[in-house]
């Protein structure tokens, strides 16, 4: 019973809007609590049952002796608690990491979109300050070796090259 019961309610969460995250997906938190609680009732209940069931025999004041088995409450469920919890903190585990690695990916194409707008805004500055086309007028440039001479105040140049513009 408790069993059909935890399929149920794991198979109506993993439909429910209310059972999914902020990703559109659903939350693993949930859908592990069911999961888990499914495999420690099956798994777990099962092995503490024969663990957890005690057996009293009491000797009444007319020499008749009476047995009782009792269970706990919540200890005949131990499995199906234990597994749904481990099974909801995984699930929340697993979701806290993706929504991190969702966020991170976020961020780093945030940040390639701002360096590719700065890169855009660099060339258009740079060509704003490009001087406009001037029709028909050429820069040329030419290199010209200096030779070595003495200036009219008495310094002597040593040989050299001297680039020249040339605008025809």
């Amino acid at each position: 019973m408790k069993t059909s019961i935890l399929i149920l309610l794991a198979g109506l969460c993993s439909l429910l809007p209310a059972c999914s995250n902020s990703s559109g997906g659903v939350n693993k938190g949930l859908v592990g609590a069911g999961a888990g609680g499914l495999l420690g009732a099956i798994v777990g209940d099962h092995l503490l049952k024969s663990n957890n069931s005690s057996s009293s025999t009491t000797t009444g004041g007319g020499g008749t002796t009476s047995s009782s088995s009792s269970s706990g409450g919540l200890s005949s469920h131990a499995g199906l608690i234990s597994g749904a919890v481990a099974g909801y903190a995984a699930g929340a585990i697993s979701d806290s990491m993706s929504q991190n690695e969702v966020r991170q990916k976020y961020l780093d194409g945030y940040n390639k979109g701002r360096s590719d707008a700065i890169k855009d805004l660099y060339w258009l500055k740079r060509d704003a300050e490009r001087p406009s086309g001037d029709g028909g007028i050429q820069r040329r440039y030419y290199e010209v070796p200096v030779p070595e001479h003495v200036t009219t105040d008495g310094v002597l140049v040593e040989p050299r090259k001297v680039v020249i513009e040339v605008v025809e």
